[in-house]
């Protein structure tokens, strides 16, 4: 009988070393057996059960889910295996659909020799094709889910700002009334403490955990907002904090309290999709409560490039905080932010992009209510004096509060978790 190695059998499904330790370790997949130097091996039964998992995975399935199939009755299983297979052949039909689509753009544009696709005429042709609302608001999620830099350009070529790019994909998800939206969205946020959730405490555990930083460290705080973390920063560090966002009020207020406090921190109004620093430039890089913007994956992988050997990156993410959440909340969460996962699916990120964890923490609910959601909730009371009847201004403010009854409900279930990780030091560096 044909035997594998853990890293023959990860090189065959695509998948790293870490994976499928972690697979080993929850009970998802175990090996056969070990060598007598101790290897795992893994034989023709491990392989088609890992094939199994991977499709389960690709269509969409949490790995206690998969779990459960596995070990479920066999006909049950190859009922809705048949089923996902359906709904594979219908995702197939479905992207013709879309090359077909692309292709029509392509002669559009090349017709009218465009510089690009514009607002008026991807809007014409979605509906042309018969894309009402609801499917264009799937398939922005689904072109943020797979391609998130791709997403981004996208939105910028139609002719979006950067800001409205990110607007997009943050809140609404929709392309007709999103200018008028963004007005209202910042109008609400720009002036709270924080646009997140996040507190002095935890900014300050965070801290703790670093190891030796080297006498004044570069530190670059992304996505800052109006900073009060950053102010946290520079008070503790004692060194030069440049803190970067794209909204030039929240940065123009940092920079007031920075003044006023006598802290050295400098602002540039800068996206975090496209920073312009030099490889290997930052002993610290601060992402609280902003790496979702860009896509978790894709901010370790492009982080970590700014980072020295041995450098710090301190970021807060969304997470589950149980395995199997409550429907309604992975039914919210599946609108708003699809790429929520555990804390244990992000550490087993970690080491494919380059970093060694530290350690990682849940935010209390505090975090989330104290300077985030009763200074919003109170702010939103105002304004909704100021826009009565102001249909867009509602939905912004529909919006917010689904967020804060839905946390309110099932905190227990999910909320922000800080991680602190190390970017790997290349031997002979």
């Amino acid at each position: 009988m044909k035997r594998y190695r853990i890293t023959e059998l990860g090189r065959r499904f695509g998948l790293s070393r870490s994976t499928l330790l972690y697979y080993d370790r929850i009970g998802l997949l175990k090996p056969s057996g070990r060598t007598q130097s101790d290897y795992r091996v893994y034989t023709r039964e491990n392989l088609v059960r890992l094939e199994r998992i991977c499709f389960f995975r690709e269509a969409g399935l949490s790995l206690e889910e998969i779990a459960r199939l596995l070990d479920s009755d066999h006909h049950k299983s190859s009922i809705l295996e048949k089923r996902l297979r359906e709904i594979g052949q219908e995702i197939v039909a479905l992207k013709s659909q879309q090359r077909l689509i692309a292709g029509i753009l392509k002669t559009v544009t090349d017709e009218f020799n465009a510089s690009g696709l514009d607002r008026e005429l991807w809007l014409g042709l979605q509906k042309a094709c018969g894309l009402d609302e609801a499917a264009l608001k799937d398939w922005h999620l689904e072109f943020e889910r797979r391609a998130p830099n791709a997403h981004h350009d996208f939105l910028l070529n139609l002719g979006l700002s950067e800001k409205e790019a990110i607007q997009v994909r943050m809140l609404t998800k929709s392309m007709e009334d999103n200018t008028i939206r963004m007005k209202y969205f910042y109008e609400l946020f720009e002036k709270l403490p924080r646009q997140g959730p996040g507190s002095r405490e935890s900014t300050l555990k965070a801290l703790g955990l670093l190891g030796d930083l080297p006498p004044n460290p570069k530190v670059l705080d992304i996505g800052c907002g109006s900073g009060l973390q950053t102010l946290i920063l520079a008070e503790e560090l004692k060194t030069k904090i440049l803190a970067i966002d794209n909204h030039g009020p929240m940065l123009e207020h940092l920079q007031e309290s920075a003044r006023q406090n006598s802290l050295d921190i400098e602002t540039r109004e800068l996206s975090m999709m496209d920073l312009p620093f030099d490889a290997d430039t930052f002993d610290l890089l601060w992402a609280e409560g902003s790496i979702f913007i860009i896509g978790l994956v894709q901010g370790l992988k492009e982080f970590q490039t700014y980072l020295k050997p041995g450098g710090f990156l301190a970021f807060s993410e969304m997470c589950w905080f149980e395995n199997n959440p409550p429907a309604a909340a992975r039914e919210y969460f599946n609108n708003v932010y699809p790429d929520i996962r555990t804390a244990d699916e992000v550490c087993s990120l970690l080491s494919d992009h380059g970093y060694e964890l530290i350690e990682h923490f849940n935010l209390p609910d505090s975090a989330w209510w104290d300077d985030y959601y009763t200074p919003m909730l109170e702010r939103m009371e105002e304004l909704k004096l100021k826009n009565a009847d102001v249909a867009e201004a509602e939905a912004v403010y529909a919006s917010c509060l689904a967020e804060t009854e839905m946390f309110s409900r099932y905190s227990n279930s999910y909320g922000y978790t800080f991680f602190v990780v190390q970017k790997k030091c290349i031997p002979g560096t």
